[in-house]
């Protein structure tokens, strides 16, 4: 279980799930081919379909399934499976990337546009079971220009709170949520949408406000929850009192 899940103490629903089950919605479940253990990284080209990287997992449109390990890419259409030794500019100044567990998932949409003012997302979807129980669907996210949308339709996005790592390098882990109360108990496709609408050096947008790279994303740690999309009061508290309990956890380990 990550460590999130734990220390704020909900209770994910995944174990409920019967017959077309989320898989590796941590992205810990991949295993990385032997050829591709490198600290440099390899060209991500070199498996196209990326089956071993996102199991469960498919990109649209094909074209964008390559992918790599603890690779950097700067021009988009490509995602990369990431450790905890993962650092890339992009994120800051060589700065670690926030990794829940063994592993999170880094995405580089296309940053040119394919004709005037018009730009393309990078897909990420899988179509499964959403528990009976189900009132959002939690997840870690660094990034900007994201699109989530599940059986067809566009989701509202929601800040949920930020953990505290005790990492000075990585100092919070921040989570957003979707209300997926309407479909619980239904079989829905799930599909996230990374954008990179000209907000990069090359581009014709100016980045964002706080955003080292706007075109860089991660995302990791998915996990369904019977909490609301929306944090009540009580739940604040509760999200106070596991970053405190995260913290205190993490600077043990370090």
């Amino acid at each position: 279980m990550k460590i999130y899940q734990w220390s704020i103490g909900i209770l994910s629903l995944t174990s409920w799930v019967s017959g077309a089950q989320f898989i590796n919605l941590g992205f810990d479940e991949t295993a990385i081919p032997p050829e591709f253990e490198s600290e440099f990284g390899t060209d991500p080209k070199s498996l196209s379909l990326g089956a071993w990287l996102r199991p469960g997992w498919t990109s649209r449109p094909p074209a964008q399934s390559g992918v790599g390990y603890l690779y950097t890419q700067p021009f988009g259409d490509l995602t990369s499976i990431l450790d905890g030794n993962y650092r890339d500019s992009h994120y800051g100044s060589n700065a670690r990337v926030p990794v829940v567990g063994k592993y999170s998932l880094g995405i580089w949409p296309s940053v040119y546009p394919i004709a005037p003012g018009v730009y393309r997302p990078y897909f990420l979807q899988q179509t499964g079971d959403i528990p009976a129980g189900a009132n959002s669907l939690r997840f870690l996210y660094q990034g900007n220009d994201l699109d989530v949308y599940l059986g067809g339709q566009q989701l509202t996005i929601y800040p949920v709170g930020e953990v505290l790592t005790g990492d000075p390098e990585v100092p919070v882990f921040r989570y957003y949520a979707v209300d997926v109360s309407p479909y619980a108990g239904q079989t829905a496709e799930l599909r996230f949408e990374f954008w990179s609408r000209g907000y990069d050096d090359l581009g014709d947008v100016p980045r964002q406000p706080g955003q080292p790279n706007a075109q860089s994303h991660i995302l990791d740690d998915l996990s369904f929850s019977p909490l609301p999309a929306v944090p009540e009061p009580a739940t604040w508290a509760l999200l106070g009192l596991g970053a405190a309990a995260l913290g205190w956890a993490l600077r043990r380990r370090h």
